[in-house]
């Protein structure tokens, strides 16, 4: 159980963050409809590596685990703040804007 729960715990936290990086390319494919393939297939085989990655680093260390865990979510962050800067209507989106009170 004690090794049960962490790596159940961040294989689902794993699944999301390839999820959503894969979710950056698919999206992006969607803004660049003549480079779609050549997107989809960078997103699909970046996000199953880091997957792959994490798999056989559970053989090796806990450390390692970790360190790639840390870089799936990099990947992530770094797509979530990608696809910021890209969105073409971010001025009407409400959850991109900051309100200071005065």
């Amino acid at each position: 159980m004690q090794l049960l729960i962490p790596r159940i715990l961040g294989s689902a936290a794993g699944h999301m963050a390839y999820s959503g990086y894969l979710g950056y390319f698919i999206g992006l494919s969607a803004l660049k409809p003549r480079k779609r393939w050549p997107i989809l297939g960078v997103g699909y085989f970046s996000a199953s590596a880091l997957h792959a990655l994490w798999n056989a680093s559970g053989a090796v260390s806990v450390l390692l685990l970790a360190l790639v865990g840390v870089l799936s979510y990099a990947f992530l962050v770094a797509a979530i703040l990608k696809a910021r800067a890209l969105s073409p209507n971010r001025e009407q989106n409400f959850a991109t804007r900051i309100f200071f009170e005065k």
